[in-house]
């Protein structure tokens, strides 16, 4: 087993619909400067919404592409692993659901046992010190994802 692997990363997954989603939203915020303009008096109307929704539009767009990007190689590619918690920090989210920073020893077939840090959603209960959760790992570069089990069922 080796140390904490500088490789290993956490990746995001988003299925179809929810990338479907977030393009739809991507588009909107990102269209919102010229349809202000084609509906205002006047170009100066359009520049403050444009300034502010188009970057915004362009990184979820960006983030977006990454992720169904990540979701069609671990379907491809990843194996299911086992991920024993070792360490968890519970940062509160005042508003926002807290999140928990783990560390985690990830382990399964056509892969080398390495030990990884993550962050997700505490949930209730917490996650505590020595429970397991279902990852899957792409082990040609030992990126995984946690909670996304469900989309890797058999059809």
């Amino acid at each position: 087993m080796s140390g904490s692997d500088s490789s290993a990363s956490q990746v995001e997954l988003i299925g179809p619909a929810a990338g479907v989603f977030t393009y739809t939203i991507a588009a909107v915020l990102v269209l919102t400067g010229p349809i202000f303009f084609i509906a205002g008096d006047s170009f100066w109307d359009a520049l403050c919404p444009a300034l502010v929704t188009f970057p915004i539009g362009v990184a979820l767009a960006v983030h977006t592409y990454e992720w169904r990007r990540n979701a069609k190689r671990f379907k491809a590619v990843a194996v299911e692993a086992t991920a024993e918690i070792l360490t968890v920090v519970i940062r509160q989210g005042g508003e926002n659901p807290d999140v928990a920073e783990l560390k985690l020893r990830i382990s399964g077939p056509g892969f080398d046992t390495f030990v990884a840090d993550c962050e997700t959603s505490s949930g209730v209960p917490h996650p505590r010190i020595g429970d397991r959760r279902h990852v899957m790992v792409d082990p040609s570069d030992n990126t995984f994802a946690i909670g996304y089990d469900h989309l890797f069922e058999p059809e």
